[in-house]
């Protein structure tokens, strides 16, 4: 709050009088400009301070995204091997479980985001003080560590559905046949939402090239192959069809090197 005192002295003429009213407005304008100043000052130190944590906080969603990365590849690697292992077992029922292709595993670690540095700034407000193409970006990287968070709890539980079986039996040979047909089922699903976790990654890996997350759009190309890319040769003149119909709505084919979300099952 600023104080405004009254003149010592009597006012006796109309000069007098202007030259002490000039003299509180300058001196309220100066009080002014230095809370000001001083407001300035301290919103650059929070917003420095802030950025400061936002870029040790981005470098280590980095680290994490490199390692959710190399767990994500064995993860999947792991639900394929059991998908093929209950397919098996479908298709040869008088198989004991030593003579199997494999065996069963359900293991899955816990997918690290860190957001602590990004939820502070939004409850002080310092983003407001952000530049709206700075805060945009950073919105987005957050909303999708999020997305990746909330995928990855869901990948989770769907492979605790799958695997629920051996809580009555633990060897899969001895399920019935409608046991094993929900559980190659619940495994499949497991699979899609896994790689639901693959593309988030690759779509952070894509828009946001400081953050080193090795997983790509091409790589998860590899995982769920259209038919055209299993036999291009056989479904040349299908393939030509489906893509002049999508030309004809609109649709600008993506160069194979550019990352884009477009190129998924194209």
């Amino acid at each position: 709050m600023l104080d405004v005192h009254p003149p010592h002295t009597s006012v006796h003429t109309w000069k007098e009088f202007f030259v002490h009213l000039a003299t509180i407005v300058l001196g309220l304008l100066i009080a002014v400009g230095l809370e000001q100043l001083v407001e300035r000052a301290h919103d650059r130190y929070k917003l420095q301070e802030t950025r400061e944590a936002l870029r040790r906080e981005r470098e280590a969603n980095g680290r994490n995204l490199v390692t959710n990365a190399h767990n994500w590849r064995w993860e999947m690697a792991e639900l394929q091997n059991n998908l093929m292992v209950l397919q098996y077992i479908q298709h040869h029922p008088d198989e004991s479980q030593a003579s199997l292709p494999g065996d069963l595993r359900w293991d899955q670690l816990p997918l690290l985001a860190n957001r602590a540095a990004w939820d502070a700034a939004e409850q002080n407000g310092v983003i407001r003080l952000m530049p709206m193409d700075e805060a945009n970006s950073s919105q987005v990287l957050y909303q999708f560590l999020q997305t990746l968070t909330d995928q990855n709890f869901a990948a989770w539980n769907a492979i605790n559905d799958a695997r629920r079986f051996d809580l009555v039996a633990s060897d899969p040979t001895h399920l019935s046949a409608q046991q094993l047909a929900e559980t190659i089922q619940l495994t499949v699903i497991a699979i899609e939402k896994h790689i639901q976790v693959g593309l988030s990654i690759a779509y952070i890996n894509s828009q946001f090239p400081d953050i080193p997350a090795p997983l790509t759009y091409a790589d998860m190309r590899a995982y769920r192959r259209t038919p055209y890319e299993q036999d291009p040769q056989g479904l040349s003149a299908a393939h030509q069809l489906t893509m002049d119909r999508l030309k004809a709505a609109g649709y600008a084919p993506q160069d194979d090197d550019l990352p884009s979300h477009n190129k998924i099952g194209k």
